[in-house]
Order: structure tokens, then sequence, then C-alpha cells
């Protein structure tokens, strides 16, 4: 039969009975032929998923751990969930709360929460789940690293059953941003039991489409279907099982035959090969954030701003770019990514010619540690910062460490220079006051600078967003001026799959939610 291009007019002139007999036919003859695969009709359901994780987790209990990393972000996301979520422009999306209002101050925000939601161990989610959460990260006493991050956050009270209300102590532009933050602790709703009984961190309970089943360390971490899931027709999968293989290429090869289904990959060269491969699908996604390795500004010889610039004009983050990550990821001038133009900020480039005369000025001899992750990325950091060092007559001894002996002395200020790491984030206001606030009991670099603390305060409280753009963009320029920190790269994702997976959304603030992914069969 003709395609019909004409309306209804065509169709009258088709006598019925030929119409019948057509119709007949072909579901007579669609019948007879073998079912099409599963992605064809849309989401096919069952079956169990591998995740091939860069490195092992190590908790989920904000309390007790520093961030997420980005794969332990994307397991957190199949069983936390947020009060929003958020599109590609920022807006709010209805996720654990219905709607955000703000007073006419801005200095109130009544939240309704969805009723009728219930966390994995049946405690029930409401007003006294999110005045729970929040209360426990805003005490003092508890000492909860990203305190500092979501300071003008006072208190969070329950309105009633389903209504809950946060106080700030002054109108904050970024704050709905924060509750949709994917790499924040804070904005992760966990079952009051769990935190009551202290099982979180290692047994983590939410209200997402997946429910933890099992963590074998340095092995696997596994998560299960949620039968009572909000979203009734979600998740797809049975199972996740997320596989710890901190070695690239075996990570690779495991996906390569067939034992893993997705994985998480950030080596130049093994990105080339998947892109070349048919049988799998390569996902990138840009997001903000920096590869950094922080300088202690309290500790001589670093203590001379000299010094540091001197090393920031020895560094070539270009050529490390090229040669450790094959030019995988861009560089990063400033912490914002795209998502906040800011030139190049004042960034100090390699310069080997006015580093030797800095260095010269200073006068005396230059001798630092860098301390790196003991991987094989970490070393290749500490070997060229070495070898540029070098050539302007600065001696670096390196020191390759596991994380958390890292992270101890980092925050003890009991280092010259660490590598480090800037996540993507939705808004770096408060990222930026909890490391460079002079009075900040995380500032880990130990830089103290009146006018940064007058910037940091002034985006604070500033409601215009253009004006506080501007104010943002002056904070990072005195960062590239007094140099508290190294670039050594940009932001870029990079997840490869078989090509039978489907479901695979874009790529958001670095992280993949495979939560509503789906085996074709």
């Amino acid at each position: 039969m003709e395609k019909n291009t004409t309306g209804i007019t065509r169709v009258r002139r088709v006598k019925f009975h030929r119409i019948f007999f057509i119709l007949s036919f072909w579901a007579c003859l669609l019948s007879c032929l073998p079912p099409g695969p599963a992605g064809a009709a849309g989401p096919g359901y069952g079956g169990t998923l591998t995740f091939g994780s860069e490195n092992d987790f190590r908790g989920f209990d904000p309390l007790k751990i520093n961030g997420l990393s980005i794969c332990a972000a994307i397991a957190s996301s199949t069983i936390h969930e947020r009060l929003f979520d958020a599109d590609a422009k920022g807006n709010l999306i209805p996720a654990l709360a219905l709607s955000a209002a703000p007073s006419k101050d801005g200095r109130k925000w009544t939240i309704t929460l969805r009723q009728g939601v219930t966390f994995h161990d049946g405690t029930p989610f409401n007003a006294d789940a999110v005045v729970c959460n929040w209360s426990r990260l805003l005490n003092p006493e508890n000492r909860f690293r990203g305190r500092s991050s979501i300071a003008p956050v006072r208190s969070v009270e329950k309105v009633d059953e389903y209504t809950v209300q946060f106080n700030l102590s002054h109108a904050w532009l970024p704050f709905p941003k924060i509750l949709t933050d994917t790499r924040a602790l804070y904005a992760h709703i966990i079952s009051p039991r769990a935190l009551k009984d202290d099982t979180q961190s290692r047994a983590p309970v939410g209200t997402g489409p997946f429910m933890f089943q099992e963590w074998k360390s340095g092995d696997r971490f596994v998560v299960k279907k949620n039968l009572n899931y909000r979203q009734k027709e979600k998740p797809y999968l049975d199972k996740i099982i997320f596989k710890s293989v901190p070695d690239h290429q075996t990570r690779f090869a495991s996906l390569e035959s067939g034992q893993m289904d997705v994985i998480y990959m950030d080596r130049g060269h093994i990105i080339k090969r998947a892109r070349d491969n048919a049988s799998l699908v390569h996902y990138q996604g840009d997001s903000s954030g920096a590869e950094t390795a922080f300088l202690n500004t309290t500790k001589p010889p670093l203590d001379d701003p000299g010094v540091r610039r001197a090393i920031a004009h020895a560094w070539n983050q270009a050529v490390y770019v090229d040669m450790s990550y094959k030019n995988s990821i861009p560089l990063a001038r400033h912490p914002f990514g795209e998502g906040l133009p800011c030139g190049d900020a004042g960034y100090r480039a390699h310069d080997p010619e006015k580093a030797r005369s800095l260095i010269e000025q200073y006068g005396k001899p230059v001798e630092i540690e860098c301390i790196h992750t003991n991987t094989k990325r970490g070393r290749e950091f500490g070997l060229m910062l070495q070898q540029f060092c070098k050539k302007i007559g600065v001696t670096v001894k390196t020191k390759g460490m596991d994380i958390s002996p890292i992270v101890k002395q980092v925050f003890s200020k009991n280092y010259h220079v660490s590598s480090w790491r800037i996540p993507p984030m939705t808004d770096f206001g408060p990222y930026l006051y909890k490391y460079f606030y002079s009075e900040s009991r995380i500032n880990a670099t130990g830089y103290n600078n009146p006018e940064m603390d007058e910037l940091l305060l002034a985006q604070q409280t500033e409601t215009d967003p253009e004006k506080r753009r501007e104010i943002l963009c002056s904070i990072t320029a005195l960062l590239n001026t007094d140099v508290p920190l190294l670039y050594r790269g940009g932001r870029r994702v990079h997840i490869i799959a078989k090509k039978g997976l489907m479901g695979i959304p874009e790529i958001r603030n670095g992280v993949v939610d495979i939560s509503g992914a789906w085996i074709e069969k």
C-alpha cells in the first residue's frame, strides 16, 4: 500500500476489503518472525552490568571521607538521590523534592518534598530525614570537612511532614545549585537509621534505584535492583557490579574480552584504541575543575611568592598533558572550564628564562619535596616537575605515597608540593572559599591574602550573576598571581562501553548516571 500523503481523502478511495486484506497479511507475516532486539522496542529488563572502576571506594559517610572519586560518585548515584537534579542549563528538576521557593530577602528557602518515598531500609523519607542529614553536617562538633563549603547555611528546620526550610545567613546565589551537585557529599540524602547505627560508610542506604548488596574491599562493590523504587518502570538492570581494577591495561582488556560492560578510563592511548574499535562506544564529557598540585605557602622556601612563581613558569602544562594524557584532557588556566569565561586569568605560562630570573632574585638554593600518588601517572607528574625545575636550578625530590597519607600530610601542612584535584562542581564559590579563605579549617595551602579574603566573602553575598562572575574571575586571577597551586590539566571524563549497553546519558559534572542503563539482547 502506498504511503498516505494526502490525508483521509486517499483512504476513502481504497476499498475496505483491500485494506483489510493487506493489514491481515502483514499481521500474519510479522507474527511468524522472531522477536527483534530489546532496544528496538525500548528498554529491556534484567541482566547484570559490570563496571570497571579505577580504584576501590573509601566509604559513603560524609563525616568519614574527604570526598567522592569519579567512580565512587557514579556508584553513589545508583544508591542515593538528591533533592533536585539539574538540566544542561542548571534549571532544577524535581527528584526527592518537588519545589524550592526563596523568601523575598533570599535568606529562607522553603522546599516541598515528595511523598510516598522510603529508604532501602524501610525508613520513611520526609522532613525529619532531610533535617537529620543536614543538621549532622552543620553541627560543628562533627567536624564535617565540607562545612565551609556550605557556610551560609545556618540551619534546616521542619515546617511540616513534607516541607523543610533552609535558613541562610544571607542571600546566597548558588544555593539551589549545591542541592543538585552530583559530587557533593552534602547533596546526597542518606537514611537516618543508617546514620544512627553508624553503618552508612560501609553499607550505604539511600532511596535510589539500586540498593547496596555487598562490598569486598579491593575487589567489588555490588548493588541490586530496588524493587520499591518510586519510578516503577526503573531500574532495568537486576544488578551492577563495580570491579576495582587499578591497572588501566587490565581494565581495558577486561572490557575487550567481555568480562566487563563499561569502564572508566583516563589514559589517552587506550582512549584512542577504543575510538578505533567498532565494537565499543566512547562517551566523553568535559567539565569544570582541574588536575592540580598544591603548594604549601607556609613552608620555606615556598613561603616566598617569587619562588612559587618561578616554579609556575618552570612547569610546562602543555607538555605534561601531551605526554601523560596524550591530550585526552584540555589545558586549564583556571578551575571553571568553559562554563565561566575568564580568559587566561593571568595564567603563568611556561617561561624558563623568567623562572631562572626569579630564582636568582631569591638568592638562595631551592630544594623542595613533591609528594604524589604511588601510581604511574603520579610518578609521571613527580618526574616531570623534577625535570622542569632542574632546568631553572631548583632541586625536587619526589615521593610516591598512597592517597590516605597524602591527604593527611596535606591537611596538616606537612609538605612542599602535592598532587591534588579540584573536582567538577556546579558552582566553585564554595570550593574556593573552603580551600583559600585564610581562616578556613581546611585551607591546605596555608594561603593568606587579605585581598583574597575580601573577594571570597564578596562572592558569597553577591546576588547579581554578572557581578559575581567578575568576582570569581578576580579570585582565580589572584590565585594565578600568588601561585598556591599549579595546573596539571583540565577535567574531561571518558567512559568506554560495549556497543550493546544502552541508556547511557550525557556526562554532566564529571559523573555519568548508569542507573538507567540496560543491556540490549
